[in-house]
């Protein structure tokens, strides 16, 4: 049986393969299902804001990076991109 941590992981590294690939769809797929294995995943909530922030949807951007900064608020590059899109210099 797969353990729930590397299944997470699997997932995350699916997500990101699609998103290289420019198949949105599919990567906000796989990193909901890392969100469904551990709901605390920021990566998936910043890679997820990552998608949706080049497909000018910052106000969803801005909910996915805050959600990842809720769970890691040491999550650099999600503060970095926030700050971007609200506007506030680094």
């Amino acid at each position: 049986m797969i353990k729930e941590d590397s299944q997470e992981a699997n997932h995350v590294e699916l997500g990101k393969f699609y998103f290289l690939n420019n198949k949105f769809d599919e990567a906000i797929a796989e990193f909901k299902k890392a969100l469904a294995v551990n709901a605390s995943n920021a990566e998936a909530y910043y890679n997820i804001g990552l998608i949706k922030e080049v497909s000018n949807l910052h106000n969803e951007a801005k909910d996915m990076y805050s959600k990842a900064l809720a769970i890691s608020p040491d999550y650099k590059i999600a503060r970095d991109r926030l700050n971007k899109l609200i506007g506030v210099q680094n």
